[in-house]
This record gives structure tokens, sequence and C-alpha cells, in this order.
């Protein structure tokens, strides 16, 4: 067998067996032949479909009201910033809304907003909120007087 046509794990096996024979010739011990070693996988198993796991949802906010409506913001995992300030993942160019406003905290298909203390307050669904507050699809936001929409998409 030819060493150039090995690959892998089989051109390892081949050379430890040849350092083997190697040692056991200038020893004068007997040599042992191992049996070669079952495929890691099989090729059976190799070849089956393995289920994925369901991605989660897009997920996105759509801007309601103000000089940007009709923009939307795809959410990604982790916390998002709304707010005023230049580097704001989700930037509103509106005074009413503070440098940084709130905070999105997207995990899984979970969505939760915060208020920063903002001056002009957050409200879901038109009540003002005081801590962290779960999300879903159809709610509606408003970040001191914008409105904002969480959507999938």
């Amino acid at each position: 067998m030819a060493a150039a046509a090995l690959e892998g794990r089989a051109f390892f096996e081949h050379q430890q067996q040849r350092r083997r024979e190697i040692q056991g010739r200038l020893t004068g011990k007997p040599v042992r032949h191992r049996p070669p070693q079952p495929p890691l996988v099989s090729p059976a198993a190799a070849t089956q479909i393995i289920p994925s796991v369901p991605a989660a949802p897009l997920l996105r906010i759509l801007l309601t009201s103000g000089a940007n409506a009709g923009e939307a913001f795809h959410l990604h995992q982790g916390e998002l910033i709304i707010g005023r300030e230049e580097g704001s993942e989700i930037q509103l160019d509106d005074l009413r809304v503070s440098h940084n406003h709130a905070v999105l905290r997207v995990h899984g298909d979970k969505v939760t907003i915060e208020d920063l203390r903002s001056t002009n307050g957050t409200k879901v669904n038109g009540t003002p909120i005081e801590r962290q507050t779960p999300l879903a699809p159809g709610d509606e936001i408003d970040v001191g007087g914008v409105q904002l929409m969480l959507e999938t998409g």
C-alpha cells in the first residue's frame, strides 16, 4: 500500500505500524500487529440527516411614526440601545428621545425592553414601564413620543 494514497487517520496508523516494524527489527522483538481501528463515524451515520434546531424567528423593530416612519431595524441576540446618540443600534433622530433612551434585550425568541431613566419615558401598549418588560410581536412601543412596533419578519 502506497503511503501517498493514504489520508488522515489511515496514514497515521500506517506510519505507526511501520515504526513498530522497524523497532522490532532493531530490537529483535516480535512485531505486534494491531487490528485497524473502526472509523470515528460509521458510513451509515455519515449519510443520516441530522434534524436541525429550529431557528429563532427573525425579529425587527418598525418605526411607525416620526421622521423615519417605515424604517425597520433587524434585531440580533444581545442588548440593543435605542437612543439619539451616534452609535445606538436603533438610532432615532428626534429631540424627544434621550441619548440612551431604552435597551432591548434579545435572547432566542424572547425580547424585553427597559427604560434607561430617559427624560420622556418609555411605554409599551400605552402603559409607562418602570422595569424590564417582556415584548411580543405586535406590541407598540413609545420611546419619548416616537412610535415603534415589534414584528416578526
